[in-house]
């Protein structure tokens, strides 16, 4: 398993980490938006605060991280309610993603194999209380 670069050991860029400690705190802040250039240590702090903060509690196989059966959407796969711990997501979102892959999307393999109407979720639903980190915006 490969451990983050602490986050306490990233020197300088004391107004980055402020932004990210703070929608730590407030996830109601909604995320900040990080800009720099190159090797400044963006992705490095975002991992970093991810891996200090507590692990969360979702529901087994839920694929929002729903906290519990009521967080549950309408189109999500049955799952057991069975509450698990696991770590504050941090989704990578790559270059060129095309929107389907960011919000979701018709599962066309099981429209296809099973003929069921289902939906796929993208990025942003696997990002749900986590973190979504864009690189190169």
């Amino acid at each position: 398993m490969r451990h983050p670069f602490p986050f306490s050991a990233i020197v300088g860029q004391d107004q980055m980490k402020q932004a990210m400690i703070l929608t730590a705190v407030d996830p109601g802040i909604g995320g900040v938006l990080v800009f720099g250039d190159r090797g400044t240590g963006k992705s490095t702090a975002v991992r970093a605060l991810a891996a200090l903060l507590p692990p969360i509690q979702k529901v087994k196989g839920s694929a929002t991280n729903a906290a519990s059966l009521d967080d549950m959407p309408e189109w999500a796969d049955e799952v057991s309610g069975e509450l698990i711990e696991a770590p504050t997501p941090v989704i990578d979102l790559p270059l060129g993603t095309t929107e389907d892959r960011l919000v979701g999307a018709l599962d066309i393999e099981r429209a296809l194999s099973r003929g069921e109407k289902a939906f796929a979720p993208g990025l942003l639903i696997r990002a749900n209380r986590g973190y979504l980190y864009i690189d190169e915006v």
